[in-house]
């Protein structure tokens, strides 16, 4: 495979069937509170800013951030048009929360097309968003996935090429649209929905109600990696500044694991 368009794409397809794999079995067999925070990282943002920096150029991807930044309203409100259509429909749940999501998406991202956003407005926008979901889903319980299934060569098949197909199709319209519709397309949770597809057929709507529930914290985790791609990218590169942007990503994510971890501590104790 000497073409490198084709080889990026087996690197995106191969990143993004790991990150689903991973996600799912952390769920099952770990925590679906963990989970829900790792499902807010930029697994799939540092596929976007990765390729589509190096494939268009840097000053594309500076050019993107503000509307990028905004998409991830989006994206929560994704999640709580899933989590709604999903507990009011007790047959054919999966399929109406995400048609729901799907659709509450598309009306955001549109509606943000004719918005001139500054990375304050977009960034004040987002965070005020995330603030609202997690207050809207703070009744969900969380849930230990009971019995998980076992892994197949078949299972893991699956699950691996519906993510796989997933981010290729995004990041090839992400690609093939103007700067303002790559950051919209950002936004879209190309690894959070096949995730969600997985454990709501495999264990029912609560066991992913219970990951949603914690999707949005993890989220902070996105607005940084985004803001310091907006410095770390014209500075030292793609590479670097990819390296740059996932230290701080991740570092505000061990915070969070760390203080949510003290405070159940505590909670428990009282």
């Amino acid at each position: 495979m000497d073409n490198p368009h084709e080889t990026s794409l087996l690197i995106k397809a191969l990143w993004s069937a790991i990150i689903v794999l991973g996600i799912s079995a952390i769920a099952e067999r770990v925590s679906t509170r963990v989970a829900g925070i790792l499902a807010g990282a930029p697994l799939s943002a540092v596929l976007f800013f990765f390729f589509v920096g190096r494939d268009m150029g840097i000053p594309f991807i500076v050019a993107s951030i503000p509307h990028a930044i905004a998409a991830f309203s989006g994206t929560v409100v994704f999640v709580l048009a899933y989590y709604w259509a999903s507990a009011r429909f007790t047959t054919y749940s999966v399929i109406a929360g995400t048609t729901a999501a799907t659709l509450a998406f598309l009306a955001v991202a549109l509606a943000q097309m004719a918005i001139p956003f500054t990375v304050f407005t977009a960034t004040a926008l987002t965070m005020i968003v995330i603030c609202l979901a997690l207050w809207i889903l703070r009744h969900i319980e969380f849930i230990k996935v009971s019995r998980p299934v076992r892994f197949t060569a078949r299972l893991l098949f699956l699950r691996g090429g519906m993510a796989a197909t997933m981010i290729t199709i995004v990041i090839a319209l992400a690609e093939s649209l103007g700067s303002r519709w790559t950051g919209l397309l950002v936004g879209f949770p190309t690894a959070l929905l096949p995730t969600l597809l997985i454990i709501h057929t495999t264990y029912g709507a609560p066991s992913t109600h219970a990951i949603i529930r914690n999707f949005p914290l993890g989220m902070g985790s996105i607005i940084f990696y985004i803001l310091t791609v907006r410095y770390s990218f014209p500075l030292v590169g793609v590479y670097l500044g990819t390296a740059a942007a996932l230290a701080a990503s991740f570092t505000y994510l061990t915070i969070i694991m760390v203080a949510g971890r003290l405070w159940s501590a505590r909670q428990q104790q009282t």
